[in-house]
């Protein structure tokens, strides 16, 4: 499993996870080392969005970023349409196919998702940040059914 992040104006390297990810090892690996620096860099209004995980979403993690203060967006719980993350995953998962040979081991395959996700235009992602609005917007539409996202 592997976790990223990014912005209108970035991204956060692609963090490997081995295991299990709980709550304890989220703040300790990916909130405290990436999400607080980044969200922090970014400016004032910056908020972060997740995908209501259970590891996103315990109580340890709950409280380091209040202590922070860190907004949250209040989001629905696996929500795929609304999820720009998603897409960048599928997009990742074809490039790494088409340009990259069958991986030998798992160090492989993640040597390939790192390749991968830093070969993804900026622009792409700022794309992805600035479609947040319609995304919402005809999720509230379909009444949370199926969108074009």
């Amino acid at each position: 499993m592997v976790w990223a992040g990014f912005h209108l104006h970035g991204r956060t390297p692609l963090y490997r996870i081995r295991g299990n990810l709980t709550g304890v090892r989220y703040r300790d690996e990916i909130v405290r080392p990436q999400i607080i620096p980044t969200l922090q860099a970014t400016g004032a209004g910056a908020m972060l969005q997740d995908d209501n995980a259970t590891p996103h979403r315990a109580r340890v993690v709950q409280d380091v970023l209040q202590r922070q203060q860190i907004v949250r967006m209040n989001w629905p719980a696996r929500s795929p349409d609304l999820a720009p993350i998603q897409h960048l995953w599928d997009i990742i998962g074809r490039r790494v196919r088409d340009n990259h040979p069958p991986p030998a081991d798992v160090d492989q395959l993640f040597r390939f998702l790192q390749q991968e996700w830093t070969a993804i235009p900026q622009q792409m992602l700022q794309n992805h940040v600035n479609s947040m609005r319609s995304r919402i917007g005809e999720c509230l539409a379909a009444q949370g059914g199926h969108t074009r996202y």
